[in-house]
């Protein structure tokens, strides 16, 4: 916490920008609950689910490459104004249909209200990830990635537990803690997600003017660059073509944030139901879970591996997702899951941490935005080729997903052993300054 008051006090433009992603990040962290579970158990379509998250993917590609160029071309702030407008007005739309409806929002709305969303934070995330190096001290890079990641994770326990309440409900007349029992009354009827994609929509607009405020000096230089998007983006390939190294860690790395997405959008909902045999609490308690583990990581992990390299610190993370993957996937307990669920948020969480600050040192501002797009566009085609696969009907059928979730297993190993080959030569081009600054 130290970290955090210390920075809070020295960066106001990131502090409003923050805060903004705060507001519309809890009730996003909802809305994105409510979707998986609408499809998996109350339209008993998993295999829907998988399709519209396939959808997303292909569609992701082209967006981003143009994403990238529009992230180190223009001003961070206005992009964020933009993209922020654009959502909130996604998800009003998707709150109006709702009310023409006598079933509530239909189907195909949600799926654009889902789209939409997954595109806005494919280029917010990316952006704000860059404007954070743009306005910080290379000195801060670890401390302002951590303090990203707290507040991000934080906003995901809250709307977690909030949303496990809206979506489903509660009608009790006492909380039993243990063997202690208060008699609180407590009635909330479950939410429509016409009411849910209403708040969040509005919770955009107020992180409109907030950002809105913003005004900074940018630590870095910039580079307003002239030619085509393809041009622009073949910039940043070709940054990453001469520094091959970076472009194998950049990919490999993101093995555990490729199967997060992947497991989260598709996968958790059918083992929950299929596999676990349980109800929507358990489904929007994992990201309660996960999230504890990503916070845990947030104010932690770069003093876990004081002393470590990044790449070793990452290859440790991608072992230990695996080994634990595979462990839930053959086991039915919920403990086991939740166990799981909590360690994965934290080497999720703790990878990316140290990842992006690791990328932040050996790629210039200027480039960041397309580097990122390049990598991530890599990480999107393995995406695709998992999705593809687990969209099959065998996936979704009795307790098969455990299928689909060892191969994510073995995923998460091949990429493990691309590291390891190339650990000596990574280090041995790209020496890790935070090893100094630990």
């Amino acid at each position: 916490m130290h970290i955090c008051n210390r920075f809070m006090r020295g960066s106001r433009p990131l502090n409003l920008l923050i805060l903004s992603n705060i507001i519309s990040g809890f009730a996003q962290g909802i809305s994105m609950l409510a979707v998986p579970w609408y499809f998996v158990s109350i339209l008993k379509a998993p295999e829907q689910l998988t399709l519209m998250y396939m959808l997303m993917l292909v569609g992701s590609i082209p967006w981003g490459i143009y994403g990238g160029t529009l992230i180190d071309k223009y001003p961070r702030k206005k992009i964020f104004l933009l993209f922020t407008f654009i959502g909130g007005l996604i998800l009003c739309s998707g709150a109006a249909s709702g009310l023409f409806y006598p079933t509530g929002v239909p189907t195909y709305m949600v799926v654009i209200v889902f789209l939409g969303t997954c595109y806005y934070n494919g280029i917010y995330y990316p952006a704000l990830y860059a404007f954070a190096q743009e306005v910080s001290d290379s000195s801060r890079y670890g401390k302002v990635n951590s303090l990203l990641e707290i507040q991000s994770q934080a906003i995901t326990i809250v709307s977690g537990g909030v949303a496990a309440l809206l979506i489903q409900g509660i009608d009790a007349d006492a909380i039993h803690i243990g063997s202690l029992t208060i008699p609180i009354a407590v009635h909330i009827k479950p939410w429509s997600l016409s009411r849910i994609f209403l708040i969040d929509g509005i919770t955009y607009f107020i992180a409109i003017a907030l950002i809105s405020l913003i005004k900074y000096t940018p630590h870095t230089e910039k580079h307003n660059e002239a030619g085509s998007v393809w041009e622009r983006f073949n910039t940043g390939y070709g940054f990453l073509r001469t520094h091959k190294p970076i472009m194998l860690f950049g990919v490999a790395s993101l093995s555990v944030f490729v199967f997060l997405l992947l497991h989260f959008n598709t996968l958790v909902p059918i083992f929950v139901v299929n596999h676990l045999h349980k109800t929507v609490i358990v489904y929007t308690f994992t990201d309660v879970y996960y999230a504890s583990g990503a916070l845990l990581a947030g104010v932690g992990i770069r003093r876990l591996f004081k002393g470590v390299n990044t790449v070793m610190a990452i290859l440790i993370l991608t072992c230990i997702t695996w080994v634990t993957l595979t462990i839930c996937a053959l086991s039915t307990s919920v403990l086991i899951y939740f166990a799981f669920t909590f360690i994965l948020g934290l080497t999720n969480a703790g990878t990316r941490i140290l990842r992006i600050t690791y990328l932040f040192h050996h790629v210039p501002n200027n480039l960041i935005g397309r580097v990122n797009s390049v990598l991530f566009m890599m990480g999107t085609l393995c995406r695709i080729g998992l999705a593809m696969l687990f969209s099959l009907s065998f996936f979704s059928q009795d307790d098969n997903v455990v299928w689909a979730l060892l191969i994510c297993a073995l995923y998460l190993l091949a990429n493990f052993i691309l590291v390891a080959v190339d650990y000596k030569r990574l280090l041995g081009r790209y020496p890790d300054p935070e090893i100094k600054r630990a």
